[in-house]
């Protein structure tokens, strides 16, 4: 039997109180961006790993709790930017279904499961939109160290 560990957020009240933060199963949240190693020529993936091990994760990951009619559209908007959907592209009872869908933080929660938590902190946001928005300002803080391209 596996124990239960969860990668908790000590997130900065202000920039998510209007959103309720709920632990989720990492199973059970498809992450939307493709996994990546290298950002901006920097080893993204690395230094991403040593920071949750020495400082934890700062702000929770992003979710939605999406449809999989929702999903398709999102894919057919996005295309290869996003990963494959969660299901088989001809379950035609899939649309139907919901899914916990990752809008922000896919890299984290990748690294989560690497570092063997089975549990993570989410902020529960209403639409796909609206995750979308926030990806800027949960960024901000980080930029410097992973987003910007270094000078060569």
């Amino acid at each position: 039997m596996v124990m239960k560990k969860t990668l908790k957020c000590e997130y900065t009240k202000k920039l998510w109180d209007k959103y309720p933060i709920k632990e989720l199963q990492i199973s059970e949240i498809w992450a939307t961006a493709p996994k990546v190693e290298t950002l901006a020529y920097k080893p993204f993936k690395n230094n991403l790993t040593e920071d949750i091990k020495r400082d934890g994760m700062h702000f929770p990951i992003m979710v939605v709790n999406t449809t999989g009619r929702e999903l398709i559209k999102a894919k057919e908007k996005w295309k290869d930017q996003i990963t494959d959907l969660p299901f088989w592209h001809n379950d035609h009872e899939a649309v139907y279904k919901n899914f916990w869908s990752c809008w922000g933080g896919s890299q984290r929660l990748d690294v989560a499961e690497r570092l063997g938590y089975t549990h993570i902190d989410c902020a529960i946001l209403p639409s796909i939109a609206e995750a979308i928005e926030n990806q800027k300002r949960m960024r901000q803080p980080f930029m410097q160290r992973y987003y910007l391209a270094e000078k060569k």
